[in-house]
C-alpha cells in the first residue's frame, strides 16, 4: 500500500523493493551483494543495478508516518559515524565517532528520524551521507552550514510531520539556528552547556531620560538559579523542572529554557541540565520530553548496525551506499511498525 503511493514506480522495481525489504529483515551474515544473491531471489548483478537507481525514501517514510504512526511525533536529526575503508569510497574522510571519543577515518551519515512520542521510539526519515572536510572547504562552507542547509532543503517534508526539530547540544550554535529560523518555520529543541552564558530579561519600569532602555537584568548563575524568576512547573522522584524566558548571549536571541534538577529517589543531587526551545510559547515539560525522546534516534542507528547490516555495504558508488543505508534504517522502522 505504501509503495503504491510512490509515483513513477514500475512493477518490476516495486517487486524488487518488496523483496529487498523482506531480505534485510531475514538474511544472515554480511549484507553485501554476494550475500544477497545467496539468500535473495535475484542475482548479484541485479542487486548492483537496482541499488544504483533512485528511490524516494523520504516520501516512503513520510507515508509510513501518516499510515502507521501516532499523531504525536517530532523530527530529530543526528549524524552517525560509520567505519569504512577503501581509497575509492565516496566522501571518505575523518569524522567524529562518539564511541571512540575522537575523529577517525570512515564516513558519516546525517540521519533524519521521526520520533513517535506515543510509543517512545524512532523511525527513519532519510539518511544523507556527509561530505568530507576537503569537499566542504572546496565549496566554501563549514560542517555546521552543511547540516543547516540539509534541514532547510527538506523543511517542507519535515513540516508535514512536525514543526519541532530536536538536535543534540552540538547544534546550539547561532550559525545553525539562525539559518533554520530565517529560512523555515521550524522550531529547534536543543541542549545548552552547563556553563551557558544567559541573562535574565528586564521587566521593570522604563527609565526616564536619555540612553538605551535597559533590556537585561543580570547574569543567570546556572549552578544556583533565581527560583523567583525560574518558575517550578513539574516535580517527581527523578527531576524538578523550572522554566523561564532568558537571553542567550551566544545565540543572540531570547530562548525558552527548561532547567532540570535531577533527583535520586526524591533526594537532591548536584546534577542539572539546561534544555531550550526557540518556541517561546512551548511549555517546559514538553521541551524536556522532546529532548529526552530525541535519544531514540541513537537506538535506531544501533539496531540498524546490529540487525540490518548498516555498516556492511562494500559498494563504491554514492547512490548504492545511499540506497543501502536508507534500506537498513527503513526496514528497522517497518519491523517496529508491524510489531
Amino acid at each position: 500500500k505504501l509503495l503504491n503511493k510512490i509515483e513513477g514506480l514500475a512493477k518490476p522495481r516495486k517487486n524488487f523493493i518488496l523483496s529487498v525489504m523482506m531480505l534485510f529483515l531475514s538474511m544472515r551474515g554480511r549484507y553485501n551483494f554476494k550475500g544477497m544473491e545467496r539468500y535473495g531471489s535475484y542475482n548479484e548483478k541485479s542487486y548492483r543495478l537496482h541499488f544504483e537507481k533512485d528511490f524516494d525514501f523520504l516520501k516512503f517514510n513520510t507515508e509510513l508516518h501518516q499510515a502507521e504512526l501516532s499523531g504525536n511525533c517530532i523530527v530529530a536529526f543526528d549524524p552517525s559515524y560509520l567505519p569504512k575503508s577503501g581509497k575509492h569510497t565516496p566522501h571518505k574522510g575523518k569524522f567524529y565517532s562518539g564511541c571512540l571519543g575522537r575523529a577517525t577515518g570512515g564516513i558519516e551519515i546525517g540521519g533524519l528520524g521521526i520520533i513517535d512520542l506515543a510509543h517512545n521510539t524512532a523511525f527513519n526519515l532519510e539518511a544523507i551521507q556527509t561530505p568530507n572536510t576537503e569537499e566542504l572547504e572546496a565549496k566554501g562552507i563549514s560542517l555546521v552550514d552543511y547540516y543547516a542547509q540539509l534541514i532547510v532543503d527538506r523543511s517542507s517534508q519535515i513540516r508535514k510531520i512536525s514543526k519541532y526539530l530536536a538536535v543534540d547540544g552540538y547544534f546550539a550554535k547561532s550559525k545553525y539556528i539562525d539559518k533554520i529560523k530565517t529560512s523555515t518555520d521550524l522550531e529547534i529543541i536543543c541542549k545548552l552547556r552547563q556553563d551557558a552564558n544567559l541573562k535574565y530579561i528586564y521587566k521593570g519600569p522604563k527609565r526616564k531620560g536619555r540612553g538605551r532602555p535597559k533590556t537585561h537584568d543580570g547574569k543567570v548563575d546556572t549552578k544556583n538559579i533565581d527560583k523567583q524568576r525560574f518558575k517550578e512547573i513539574f516535580r517527581d522522584q527523578s527531576v524538578i523542572l523550572f522554566q523561564a524566558i532568558v537571553w542567550s548571549v551566544s545565540l543572540k536571541r531570547n530562548i525558552n529554557v527548561a532547567y532540570a534538577e535531577f533527583l535520586d529517589e526524591g533526594q537532591a543531587t548536584k546534577r542539572y541540565a539546561l534544555f531550550f526551545s526557540t518556541d517561546l510559547e512551548l511549555d517546559g515539560i514538553s521541551i524536556y520530553k522532546f529532548y529526552k525522546a530525541r535519544f531514540q534516534i541513537e537506538f535506531l542507528f544501533r539496531d540498524a548496525k546490529q540487525y540490518t547490516g548498516l555498516t556492511h555495504c562494500q559498494a563504491r558508488s554514492e547512490k548504492k551506499l545511499h540506497f543501502h543505508f536508507n534500506m537498513a534504517l527503513t526496514t528497522v522502522g517497518l519491523a517496529k511498525a508491524a510489531h
